[in-house]
């Protein structure tokens, strides 16, 4: 019979590497350090470690690829659409920005204030010499009577509206006129309307129907009188340019006045109602 001897001298030997390296590992946590050991296998451990999660990282994008890409592709050209839905919608609204900017501007409103009234654009004029007519476009309906004004002076009111569009007579009008005062302490009144065609170019206003003895001055400033209801009183409407006195009736006096509206550059303008 054939008995089998083991040898114990490796097992020895190692059971005594294994407690040495128990102690030194043991000293090395104790001092808050770590053991010659445990430096060698990291250094033999990590880099095969690091080449499985880099070959399985690889494995992972390979089969997302695989069995997403059609969906991602398809993501990634939305995204890029909505960018470029964006830029246009950013460009849309600097443009709005730029031309709110340039409305108050031309209204003479401050940035930082809070305008009254209803801002308008003039979307066309009239082509009869005689019927000095615009048609303004607002943010909301309009109202027949309301008044149209730049921040500089009266322009006319709303004679014809319908849903946000409104028909204005202008100062200009032949047929339209003004009750008007001298803006002075206990100032003359007076009806402001359109000078003739053909007196310096139909773009000077008139104030008549004053009183014999009448004190007008080059440089008074000439505004509503609020008399009849049609336009409130004090509404600016312009400067007294030049004093025309009748050569038959020295008490008769017409007094020539420039409006403060610019008529030839109506591009904006404000719809107020007569009570504010």
């Amino acid at each position: 019979m054939h008995t089998t001897h083991y040898r114990w001298e490796p097992v020895l030997a190692l059971a005594l590497v294994a407690a040495i390296l128990t102690v030194v590992q043991h000293r090395a946590r104790g001092k808050g350090e770590v053991s010659l050991a445990e430096r060698a296998a990291q250094r033999v451990v990590w880099p095969a470690q690091s080449a499985l999660v880099t070959f399985g990282t690889v494995l992972r994008n390979l089969n997302t690829a695989a069995l997403h890409g059609g969906r991602l592709a398809r993501e990634r050209d939305e995204l890029l659409r909505r960018v470029a839905e964006l830029e246009a919608d950013k460009i849309a609204m600097y443009s709005y920005y730029l031309e709110n900017k340039a409305m108050k501007a031309k209204l003479g409103w401050d940035a930082t204030g809070v305008p009254t009234g209803t801002p308008a654009r003039v979307i066309d004029w009239s082509s009869d010499p005689r019927r000095k007519r615009i048609t303004i476009e607002a943010s909301r309906e309009l109202e027949q009577g309301t008044i149209v004004r730049t921040e500089a002076g009266l322009v006319g009111r709303v004679v014809e509206a319908q849903g946000n569009r409104g028909i204005v007579v202008l100062l200009l009008d032949a047929d339209h006129a003004v009750a008007a005062r001298i803006l002075r302490e206990d100032g003359d009144h007076g009806i402001v309307y359109a000078a003739p065609q053909e007196h310096e170019g139909g773009q000077m206003l008139l104030l008549s129907k004053l009183p014999h003895g009448a004190d007008v001055r080059v440089g008074d400033t000439v505004v509503s009188s609020g008399l009849g209801g049609v336009y409130p009183a004090g509404l600016p409407i312009g400067v007294v340019e030049r004093v025309e006195r009748s050569e038959v009736n020295v008490a008769s006096i017409v007094a020539c006045v420039k409006p403060y509206a610019d008529f030839d550059h109506l591009d904006y303008v404000r719809v107020i109602r007569r009570g504010g």
